[in-house]
């Protein structure tokens, strides 16, 4: 494992390895660069081992020679330039009025990504050419299209490229059906994060009118995924990457202003605020590694490397859904393009199937982003600086925000930010071996201070984080007696409690019945970076029900401030007794998507929120900003 020091993803992968009887007494083999976090995640591979009753050999390498020799399967995680890397693709940018979710994919945010990547990957397959020639690649980095372009145009290595975003959209679509999923057949095909289920059926029954219907009649079905089911609206098809990511894959959404994000619930910088969270995140699985406790149940993810690595070894065949060079997969896009499409695995090796020509307008959708992938290869391959520029070009996003001459001028200060890695400290390719007719910007950018960013978004983020409600008191879930029905004006002891008690201080020793339930308040915090607070997580999985969260606000002098609430679904906050916002709303969880303005008196304020949930998630945050 090439980069096991993203410890949640190797954890999973040898869980997952290891859940095969025929795999408990491998070798496992961790690399990382990062040599402590190579120690935490072995640590916990190891935990993950005994919860299973297994003895693999563990190996743990910072020498990606030594980890890859006599391997017969290489997995590749890695993440090059990390957190620091990647806030650069967001913060200049930005400057540039062109702003992201993710940041992964596609656009100058997952073409510099794979440029960065490219010298790594590179030499990951000459050395198993060299000490592991047999070894299958499985290869989980992103953006999946343009690494997996490096693997094939610079190697000969069996490999494949893997995602879980078709498995788990499966899933989620046989729930909007309140379907098994187990029942349903499906094909689904296109390029990573951009397959399109083409065919969904029960028993020989196309199951799209049914999705149709689902997502013009229930509004908390389609609030779990605006973007999505605005494209299948528009497209005829459901896409398998979420909606915060597909928000950028097109033109349609970001670049048409405040309203329309607002409008589809586009959670601009979202990658970041995820990798901080991943941060708090290693900090609690490094106590986890470290504690003598054993890890607690295994469960299997929704990975395929696993299944690939069994039925290769085993011969068992399986299908799982990779990503390989297309050769005749689907007949409207080029041969060399890197596409998504069900994969048969055995002893023999992965073969992908043959599905057909897209519908054109699928098709049209995801050429742009066949085209930068293959100008990426080109201009890592050839040394092209053109071709970094016209791979920017083509991504809808960017040329529905910027002109070419920005673009350009784009282009060439993220080059000067990241460095060439043949010239001491930095990490792209060469770009400008080959010299064309087609100019660069002619401006002199520096190298970014990468730490000094960082510092700035990290006291930026402290500072938000300041306003954010950490200490709450929670109940529920209180379950509509109604199956199918639940809204905030659903009324529980607590609002009965509530009208007993003017000045909102709540007795939070008490306890109610419901249903068959007794309930009583408890202790939780929220997250310490974004403020939320997970009431699956807190209160346990449940839909159509409703639950309250307690906070006590003290200030030293009467003051105006906002409250800035966010939730899924609907919210509606009192301050002091006194009922100041509500908002019946079917929608994912993010920061400050309401706000409302109220005093706050000098001493305790008190603060109840009640939270209703229709399906899926549930949760709720709330800041408290000048």
């Amino acid at each position: 494992m090439i980069g096991a020091g993203s410890v949640v993803f190797s954890k999973n992968l040898t869980g997952d390895l290891l859940s095969f009887p025929e795999f408990r007494g491998a070798t496992l083999a961790y690399m990382d660069v990062d040599a402590d976090r190579l120690a935490v995640g072995a640590a916990l591979c190891d935990k993950v081992a005994k919860s299973l009753g297994a003895k693999p050999r563990i190996e743990a390498h910072t020498d990606r020679r030594k980890a890859l020799a006599g391997a017969d399967f290489v997995i590749n995680m890695v993440q090059v330039g990390g957190f620091d890397a990647t806030l650069v693709d967001f913060e200049i940018p930005r400057k540039y009025g062109l702003n992201f979710t993710i940041g992964d994919t596609t656009g100058p945010g997952g073409l510099f990504r794979a440029l960065r990547t490219f010298p790594m990957l590179s030499g990951l397959c000459r050395e198993m050419e060299q000490v592991c020639p047999r070894a299958v690649l499985l290869n989980y980095s992103n953006p999946m299209a343009m690494n997996m372009q490096t693997v094939s145009r610079t190697s000969g290595v069996r490999a494949v490229g893997l995602c879980h975003s078709v498995q788990c959209t499966f899933d989620l679509l046989a729930k909007y059906l309140g379907e098994d999923p187990a029942k349903l057949a499906f094909t689904c095909a296109g390029v990573n994060h951009m397959a399109f289920f083409l065919r969904v059926e029960k028993d020989g029954t196309d199951l799209y009118p049914r999705l149709f219907e689902a997502m013009d009649t229930r509004p908390e079905i389609y609030a779990d995924n605006k973007v999505r089911f605005e494209l299948m609206r528009r497209l005829g098809y459901f896409v398998t990457e979420s909606s915060e990511h597909s928000a950028e894959y097109s033109p349609w959404f970001i670049p048409h202003g405040r309203e329309s994000v607002s409008k589809y619930d586009i959670p601009i910088d979202e990658y970041l605020r995820r990798c901080d969270a991943n941060a708090d995140e290693f900090e609690r699985l490094r106590g986890v590694a470290k504690s003598p406790e054993p890890l607690g149940p295994v469960h299997r993810s929704p990975e395929y490397g696993s299944t690939i690595v069994h039925a290769m070894a085993t011969g068992r065949p399986a299908v799982v859904y990779g990503n390989q060079p297309n050769r005749g997969s689907i007949t409207n896009l080029p041969d060399d393009a890197i596409v998504e499409v069900a994969t048969v695995v055995d002893r023999c090796g992965l073969r992908p199937t043959v599905v057909g020509a897209l519908p054109p307008q699928l098709a049209a959708y995801v050429h742009p982003h066949v085209t930068q992938a293959e100008l990426f290869i080109r201009a890592a391959t050839e040394g092209r600086r053109d071709h970094v520029y016209q791979a920017a070009m083509f991504d809808p996003l960017t040329a529905a925000t910027l002109p070419p001459d920005r673009i350009v001028e784009l282009c060439d200060e993220l080059i000067a930010a990241h460095g060439f890695a043949d010239k001491g400290g930095g990490t792209l390719p060469p770009m400008d071996t080959v010299k064309t007719l087609v100019p660069s910007g002619g401006r002199i950018f520096p190298r970014v201070d990468a730490a000094g960013l960082r510092k700035s978004w990290d006291t930026a983020q402290a500072a938000a984080a300041d306003e954010f409600v950490q200490f709450w008191h929670v109940i529920g879930p209180f379950r509509s007696p109604h199956e199918g029905v639940i809204s905030l004006e659903m009324r529980t002891p607590v609002d009965d409690e509530l009208a007993r008690r003017p000045d909102g201080a709540l007795d939070l020793k008490a306890t109610f019945g419901w249903g068959e339930s007794a309930l009583a308040w408890r202790k939780v915090s929220a997250s310490r970076r974004t403020g939320v607070v997970n009431l699956v997580a807190e209160l346990g999985r449940c839909e159509w029900c409703c639950a309250y969260g307690y906070a006590e606000i003290d200030s030293d002098a009467d003051r105006d401030v906002t409250l800035r609430c966010g939730s899924d679904d609907g919210i509606r906050v009192w301050l002091n007794g006194r009922q100041v916002h509500t908002n019946e709303a079917r929608r994912p969880y993010t920061a400050h998507a309401d706000a409302v303005q109220v005093n706050l008196r000098t001493g305790t304020n008190r603060l109840l929120v009640k939270v209703d949930n229709a399906r899926f998630d549930w949760a709720f945050g709330v800041a408290v900003s000048k």
